[in-house]
């Protein structure tokens, strides 16, 4: 392990005037029943590509930050085009966004996610399945969708420097991985015995408040500055 900052993922917020930091499942609801998941996505797409512009234009272009998309996202065909120009606003390459999918998202209309998936891996974005191993896993889109990287669920990582059961299924999707030419992530590290358990598994990227804790964006790129080379 390098302790390099390899990437960042976006969480979504609601600074609360009365209720606080609200989390996704608290408002989500909300702007469903009020048809507003499109003008967030959008949203959220443009602050996260803003924030990266600050980092990437200091030289530190190997960080690429990563969003959750919302399931109806996966039938937007418009959606790789819609990225594509918030990029383009910012002078970003492809390389600095990362989309991540869950895995029950990527079941539930797998035809029409097949296509928008399919079309932003050709205009040069990274796709990500997120929390592998949480729902009822089939290894068939494994084989069928062409993806990047798959982040191994932490309720598999948490428990995995003493309950053998889970440590075999993280070293045995760490393999498979390797195999498929897709770059493992663990979530949920939160020691450094997980680390290197991690580690000697062989995978590649480690992802959790050992390595650091959610903070805002203006107190990230001292963070990347302080860990990574600079590379121009």
């Amino acid at each position: 392990a390098t302790g390099e900052i390899v990437g960042v993922e976006a969480l979504l917020r609601w600074p609360h005037p009365e209720l606080g930091l609200l989390t996704p499942s608290e408002f989500l609801p909300l702007i469903r029943r009020n048809g507003l998941i499109g003008s967030v996505t959008d949203t959220v797409l443009k602050q996260a590509v803003l924030d990266a512009s600050t980092w990437f234009g200091s030289g530190y272009r190997n960080v690429p930050v990563a969003i959750n998309l919302f399931a109806p996202s996966l039938t937007d065909v418009d959606l790789a085009d819609r990225i594509g120009a918030i990029l383009a606003q910012h002078s970003l390459p492809p390389s600095a966004l990362t989309v991540e999918i869950t895995e029950q998202m990527l079941l539930s209309n797998m035809s029409r996610t097949e296509v928008v998936i399919d079309r932003l891996r050709k205009s040069g974005l990274r796709v990500s399945i997120d929390d592998f191993g949480s729902g009822y896993s089939t290894m068939s889109y494994l084989r069928d969708l062409p993806v990047d990287e798959l982040k191994l669920d932490r309720e598999f990582v948490l428990p995995m420097t003493h309950n053998p059961r889970a440590a075999a299924i993280v070293r045995s999707v760490i393999n498979l991985t390797h195999a498929l030419n897709i770059t493992s992530v663990a979530e949920g590290v939160e020691d450094a015995a997980t680390a290197e358990q991690l580690s000697a598994y062989g995978c590649d990227i480690g992802q959790g408040y050992y390595f650091a804790k959610p903070m805002f964006a203006e107190s990230l790129r001292p963070l990347i500055e302080s860990r990574n080379p600079l590379r121009r």
